[in-house]
């Protein structure tokens, strides 16, 4: 438990300091700020457990799980940063620019106070990606490299090849103490924090760029390169494979959530809070290890959907509109049909909460994904955390990422804009 809660520590800080010294840099020009944006932009993308074998060629296994665990944290806080940072009004950089202040008073004065809200929101999005990198990681290396002390997913994996469901059970316990212990120590301060900065957050508005009718031209591209990745990934893999594991997920958590969260859409604000809490701790518990300790009898393709599930949740009732909880109440009262109801009322106010919670639990996804490959095919990827196998780990990384942009920016993020734009209160 130590070995794992030292490497959670130390990924945050690390991630604390990268994100200080890259934003540092950030404030000498605005070209290096769009710069540092696009990269981070493509950075996010990459599925970080991909990443186990190449940092394992050059660290040792304590700072590999480190190394990856803090890489996507800390691009994807950057990023959230630097976006956020557009929403400034312009009478605020007028005042700025009217009382002299300089480019690197300007950046830390007034466009990290604006950005600082987002950042938080980036952090709590990551986090249960951040603890999957850490235990998955620690599971992999102990996979492979068994002669390495690995931490708490070392741990299980010597509980399951003992046979002992009691200990499985232990580990699995033991593997909540530093989710609580990071999430009470650093998150929470942290939250609490950037409760100072809610009127910056609230001056921020939210722009929505209005698009050409190219939306279906992206959509038709972005399933054209997802199918041409799912085609060569199943060299790998073999079939269903991640598209078994996506078809799978966007069933199982669309229907789930299309369901209750159009249910939800007319509840109190109090038990929207309530829920969206309940689904945070859902998304923090190890749900894939769970699988792995106790035997649970659920098919491993479909352990990707049950994993992104809370995370969902939590995206979409923290993204739906409040507001619209008027329109529930007046098809109440009106006593509209059952399908109308759902058709005019409900559904409108459902797909584009639901479609920007999807876009949300896209990277925890994917490392869900690659982690339930590695281990249903586990003679083939032998060889993937190899040393020389430099080849097979770069053909691996390019797959999963173009995997994950085609999805993003060519399904889901065209369809969300074009709902958020049809439906639009």
């Amino acid at each position: 438990m130590f070995w794992t809660l030292g490497k959670g520590v130390m990924a945050l800080l690390l991630a604390a300091a990268g994100h200080c010294v890259l934003l540092s840099l950030a404030a000498c020009s605005t070209g290096l700020r769009r710069a540092l944006a696009g990269v981070t932009a493509i950075l996010g993308e990459i599925p970080s457990l991909c990443l186990v074998g190449l940092f394992c060629m050059v660290m040792t296994p304590f700072w590999d799980v480190v190394a990856v665990g803090c890489f996507s944290l800390l691009v994807r806080s950057v990023h959230a940063t630097l976006k956020a940072e557009t929403g400034i009004p312009s009478s605020f950089l007028k005042t700025a620019r009217a009382l002299r202040l300089g480019r690197w008073q300007g950046f830390w004065r007034l466009h990290i106070p604006f950005a600082f809200p987002e950042l938080v929101r980036s952090v709590l999005r990551d986090l249960p990606d951040f603890w999957l990198r850490i235990l998955g990681g620690e599971l992999v290396l102990a996979l492979f490299l068994s002669h390495t002390p690995s931490g708490l997913g070392g741990a299980l994996l010597s509980a399951l090849k003992t046979g002992g469901e009691l200990s499985a059970c232990g580990v699995l316990l033991l593997m909540l103490v530093p989710v609580l212990l990071v999430q009470h120590g650093l998150i929470g301060p942290l939250r609490g924090y950037g409760r100072h900065y809610a009127v910056c957050d609230q001056m921020q508005t939210q722009r929505l760029e209005e698009r050409s009718v190219s939306w279906k031209r992206r959509c038709l591209l972005g399933g054209a390169g997802t199918m041409l990745t799912m085609i060569l990934s199943w060299g790998f893999w073999g079939i269903p494979g991640p598209l078994g594991a996506l078809v799978v997920a966007v069933c199982l958590v669309g229907g789930v959530w299309g369901w209750l969260g159009g249910l939800l859409l007319g509840a109190p604000v109090q038990v929207q809070k309530r829920i969206r809490k309940a689904c945070l701790v859902v998304a923090l518990f190890p749900v894939f290890m769970v699988w792995l300790g106790l035997s649970v009898p659920v098919p491993l393709n479909v352990m990707p959907a049950l994993a992104v599930m809370g995370i969902t949740g939590w995206a979409f009732l923290r993204e739906a509109d409040v507001a619209g909880r008027q329109f529930i109440v007046m098809g109440h009262h009106l006593r509209l049909p059952l399908w109308s109801f759902w058709k005019d009322v409900r559904l409108p106010l459902l797909c584009p909460p639901l479609l920007q919670a999807a876009v949300v639990a896209l990277p925890f996804f994917w490392d869900n994904v690659y982690l339930a490959a590695l281990l249903e095919r586990k003679t083939l990827h032998l060889r993937i955390l190899q040393a020389h196998a430099y080849s097979v780990q770069g053909i691996l990384l390019c797959l999963m990422t173009l995997m994950a942009v085609s999805v993003r920016w060519g399904i889901c993020i065209p369809l969300q804009e074009r709902m958020a734009h049809r439906y639009r209160i």
